[in-house]
Parts: C-alpha cells; sequence; structure tokens
C-alpha cells in the first residue's frame, strides 16, 4: 500500500479532508499528523519557555519515521510557511521521502518554494486530481515531470506545468474525508466544518481568491457550488456519524446565490435542524435572507467591513460595500436576531487618528455584537501587497521577504507600519473592550481621546477571558483553541493519557 502523510498545524483542515478523501477513493492510505503548536503559534500564543515544554516536535517526528510515509504533504500558508520548512527539512534529514508543498503560499511563489533543498515538488491550484496524479505515478515508478498543476525537480531541472480547468461538478468529488481528523484527535469532533463552494466572485486585494483569480483567469469556471441534494446528503451522514453540536459553513460569501441559498435553507430547516454560523457579504444581505437564516437554525454571522472610508475600501480593497448596505446589513441581521460580528483592518500606511475614531463612531451607532480586529498583512502576489509597492510603503526587499513567509500574521504582532502615529495599538484593544462599554464611556473616551491612554498590550488575553463568556453557545475558533489546549497540554504533563 503507498502510504502519504499529511503535517499540518493545530486546526482542522478542509482542503486537507478534501484531498484525502480523494486519494483514498484511488487506493491510497492517508495519515495525518497534527503538530498542536502548543504556545508556538504564529501571531497567537506564542511563548518559547511553554512552548519548549508543551512540544510534541520530537515524539511526531519519531511517529512519523514509524510510519515510513511515501509522500509527504504540506498543504501551506505564507503565516506557516517556515513551520512547514522547519518540519520538511527534519523528516528530509530522517527519510528519503518525496516532498510535495501546495495551498496558498506554495501557489503564489511555485518559484521560489520549489527551490527549497527539501521540497520535491509544488502543487499549484487544486490538488484533488494533481495529488492523485503524482501519487500514483511515484507508486508505479513513472514519470513525475509532466503532471498538470506540478512544479517538479528532475533530471533536467524544474518542470514547470500547465494549470488544469478547476474541477467544474464539484458533486463528483467524494464528500471531505473527516474520520482524519476527528478519529485521530476528538478535539475536532464538536462541530462540523463544511464548504457548500469553491471560489469566490468577488476577489478583495488582501484576500487569497485576489491571487486564485488571476491564476484561474480564462481557465474554465472558477466560482462552483454544489448541488442542494449532494450538501445536504454530506450533512446527514455527519449528523448520523459524528452527532455535531453546530455546522460552521466556511464559504467565503455563504449567501452569493440567493436562489440557491432559498432552495437550501428551506431543506436544511427540514432535514438537518442544526445551529450554523456563516460568513456573509453585506452588499448581498436583504431582510428575506435574514428571516430565511433565522428560521434555518442561524445564530451568528460574519462579515468584512475592514475600513470606515467607503473610497479606500472600494479603490484600494476592491470591496464595494459601502456604509449604507453595511449599515441595513446589520440592522437587518440584527433585528432578525442573529449575532453580528464584523472584520476591521488597522495598521495601513495611510491610516489616520481620525479614520480610526470614525470606525468607532461608526460602531457606536450600528452596534454589531462583536468586532473581529486584524492587522494589515501583505501577502505573496496579492493586491494590496502591489498597491504598497506602487505607493513606496513596502520597498522590493519587504517584498521578497514576504515571499519568502516574513510576514506579520495573526492577533499579536507588530503592524506592518509601527512607525504610523495613529495610536493603532490603541484601537485594536478598545475595539476589542468596545462592546463591554457602557455606551456614555464609550463616547467620552472618543470625544476626549482617552484612547491614547490605553496599553500597547496584547489583546489575546483579553480574547481568550470575554469571548467564552459573551460570545454565542457555538463559538467555533474559540471552542476549538480551548479545547486543543486542554488536550495537548494534559496528555504532556500526564503522559499516560496519550497511551
Amino acid at each position: 500500500m503507498f502510504k502519504i502523510a499529511f503535517i499540518y498545524p493545530g486546526y482542522e483542515n478542509l482542503g486537507i479532508e478534501c484531498l484525502s478523501a480523494n486519494l483514498k477513493k484511488n487506493g491510497f492510505e492517508v495519515k495525518l499528523f497534527l503538530d498542536p503548536i502548543i504556545f508556538s503559534e504564529s501571531g497567537f500564543l506564542n511563548y518559547k519557555p511553554l512552548a519548549s515544554v508543551f512540544s510534541y516536535q520530537s515524539r511526531l517526528l519519531r511517529a512519523i519515521i514509524d510510519y515510513q510515509p511515501d509522500l509527504v504533504c504540506f498543504s501551506v500558508i505564507t503565516d506557516n510557511y517556515h513551520w512547514a520548512c522547519d518540519w520538511a527539512e527534519k523528516i528530509k534529514n530522517k527519510l528519503s521521502v518525496p516532498i510535495v508543498f501546495g495551498g496558498i503560499h506554495a501557489t503564489s511563489v511555485p518559484e521560489k518554494v520549489i527551490t527549497q533543498p527539501f521540497v520535491d515538488y509544488v502543487c499549484v491550484g487544486e490538488g484533488d486530481i494533481a495529488l492523485v496524479n503524482l501519487s500514483r505515478a511515484l507508486k508505479d515508478k513513472q514519470d513525475t515531470t509532466s503532471i498538470s498543476n506540478i512544479w517538479a525537480k528532475g533530471a533536467n531541472g524544474i518542470s514547470r506545468n500547465e494549470i488544469a480547468d478547476p474541477i467544474e461538478d464539484l458533486d463528483n468529488l467524494p464528500f471531505p474525508d473527516k474520520d482524519l481528523f476527528y478519529c485521530a484527535y476528538p478535539i475536532f469532533k464538536d462541530g462540523y466544518l463544511i464548504s457548500t463552494s469553491r471560489g469566490c466572485p468577488f476577489f478583495c486585494a488582501y484576500c487569497c481568491n485576489n491571487v486564485y483569480h488571476s491564476l484561474y483567469k480564462n481557465k474554465g469556471k472558477f466560482v462552483r457550488r454544489r448541488s442542494t441534494a449532494n450538501v445536504l446528503a454530506e450533512l446527514e451522514l455527519a449528523k448520523n456519524k459524528y452527532k455535531p453540536k453546530f455546522i460552521h459553513f466556511v464559504d467565503e460569501v455563504f449567501n452569493y446565490d440567493k436562489n440557491w441559498v432559498t432552495d437550501f435553507l428551506s431543506k436544511y430547516k427540514e432535514s438537518i435542524r442544526l445551529p450554523f454560523s456563516c460568513f456573509v457579504f453585506p452588499d448581498l444581505v436583504d431582510p428575506g435572507i435574514c428571516k430565511l437564516l433565522k428560521q434555518a437554525g442561524c445564530f451568528k454571522v460574519q462579515m468584512g467591513v475592514q475600513v470606515i472610508d467607503d473610497r479606500k475600501r472600494k479603490e484600494v480593497l476592491f470591496r464595494s460595500s459601502t456604509k449604507n448596505e453595511i449599515t441595513q446589513a446589520i440592522k437587518y441581521l440584527k433585528d432578525s436576531g442573529i449575532f453580528v460580528t464584523c472584520d476591521n483592518i488597522l495598521g495601513f500606511p495611510d491610516e489616520s487618528e481620525e479614520e480610526l475614531v470614525a470606525l468607532c463612531y461608526f460602531y457606536h451607532q450600528n452596534k454589531p455584537d462583536h468586532c473581529e480586529n486584524f492587522w494589515l498583512r501583505y501577502y505573496p502576489k496579492a493586491a494590496i501587497t502591489d498597491w504598497a509597492l506602487e505607493n513606496n510603503y513596502i520597498d522590493k526587499e519587504r517584498a521578497a521577504a514576504i515571499e519568502s513567509g516574513d510576514v506579520n500574521s495573526g492577533l499579536v504582532r507588530k503592524p506592518e507600519h509601527p512607525d504610523k502615529k495613529t495610536y493603532s495599538h490603541q484601537f485594536i484593544l478598545f475595539l476589542n473592550i468596545y462592546r463591554y462599554l457602557p455606551a456614555g464611556l464609550r463616547l467620552a473616551i472618543l470625544k476626549h481621546k482617552w484612547y491614547r491612554l490605553l496599553p500597547k498590550v496584547s489583546v489575546v488575553f483579553l480574547l481568550l477571558a470575554f469571548r467564552p463568556i459573551h460570545h454565542p453557545k457555538y463559538d467555533f475558533n474559540t471552542i476549538r483553541t480551548i479545547r486543543r489546549y486542554l488536550y495537548f497540554c494534559s496528555r504532556n504533563i500526564f503522559p499516560f493519557l496519550s497511551k
């Protein structure tokens, strides 16, 4: 049996589950090795003394060696690229096994990733078919240098193969291999992660879909959706097999096709009847959709606001939403009794203090239930990175470093432009505690600029303290983070629990 190992840090990965399902369908054995990254998360809880105490690297490396895989796979985002390189190098030093990197970082800069001495192949774009073809060629000891979507090192140098059209009929793919994560690590069984689509109708300047839109230009249909029957069949199977407490739809824009959503929600309400959360685009929210969402069991939606200025949102971030549309979306959703989370990006090089004050006043008037606040991040080949280069906010040396995985990721790292005097650190903290403050105190803080007195402290401990108390019962990320830390820390302190 040809054995394939996936190595991934900390979280459930739906893409890996899809790849594993198709590999197993084609007769390959697949095993997951999860690095829990306890106290070593990029941009989150990163504390080296505790990370060394709770490290799983040595025992995980032994397990990988014992498994003796025929192919090792890494799904790589820019934030975990250094982590993946470190692991790949360790494995290459112990095993003579081919290693393939895929994911958005490998897709964005394959010409850089393939030069790593421990990387033999790079998968560019969708890997469902490409990874099966690569595994089959390796198993049969056939040529691996002419497979679509695969860059390969060979005797004649690097083969850069063409990108195949994206898979159009998603119903032909097997359901994601949830056992890969759920059977190995019970921490993932509480909620069910699912996507009903691939691709995104929008191409926001900071998003991976900005890169994918360029990659798949003139390459067939990029935005695709599974049939209602196919999605419901997966969810029926999930209910019976895993008994999840709730569902989390990870589609970039769950509400982009009103006809599909209307049909799906009416049937979901009758057959699935589990609480769920999803991501929506504010331009496409109306009272009818909100009513359908609530009746079907939606308890939370998340949507992007990002910046308060309409011009910047449209011209720099490529988002068409206006303040008026966002205002209406928040109102319609809250009137329907749905918990509303709004995303914001702080730390722009042209950001002003007045701009951040205006954002806070906007939330004072419109009152979402929660804000998720992020530092501006530049990713390889994304339009926002090109914008920063063109406007001399970053130089070519910084752009090259970003392509090598040097990004300011997560919640707690310094902003990309730390010298900008806009009190961004204080506003990140202020927005995270905003909804817990009385309205009068909020206004006084803004009017008298008392936010300037707030400390430049990490918000992560505030998030961990407040979210389990004040968020909805089914807070996907918080629940899983806490469960992961408890699960792996307890097994480190009490090793007999791992047996």
